[in-house]
């Protein structure tokens, strides 16, 4: 047999091998139904705390996403997590939004929301919760 055809058939063998693989460790991570009631529970108290205080809320929120997003098997930083799960998100351009503005409120002095502000922000990222599988009443 030809090294190019032997080369080929272990190609396709390992390509076939690693999509397999990359199914099943995607099945592994699922956000389970007490995750959800976890996040759900997370998520009231922060739209609770917006309109006293929407930086934290803000903070709170892109904390629960990460802690979604680490659940469905993603490791590193939020900003890491979002580059290697874009596909899973309607709108990951709102996401990233969101995320830059958590980021001046933990990197810049003096940086402030409003409530208003703070709730869109906060309804991107329920929206990108809504997208790994969390549902909202």
């Amino acid at each position: 047999m030809n090294l190019t055809v032997i080369f080929l058939i272990l190609f396709i063998i390992l390509a076939v091998f690693t999509a397999v693989m990359v199914f099943v460790l995607a099945g592994k991570h699922k956000i389970t139904e007490s995750h959800k009631k976890l996040i759900r529970r997370e998520w009231k108290n922060i739209v609770q705390i917006n309109n006293s205080n929407p930086e934290s809320a803000l903070m709170q929120a892109d904390k629960l996403l990460d802690h979604a997003l680490r659940i469905k098997g993603f490791n590193g930083t939020l900003g890491d997590k979002l580059k290697r799960a874009d596909s899973l998100f309607h709108d990951i351009n709102g996401i990233w939004e969101a995320h830059k503005a958590r980021n001046k409120i933990a990197h810049e002095i003096g940086f402030k929301l409003t409530p208003v502000e703070s709730a869109r922000y906060l309804l991107k990222i329920k929206n990108a919760l809504k997208d790994l599988g969390v549902n909202f009443q």
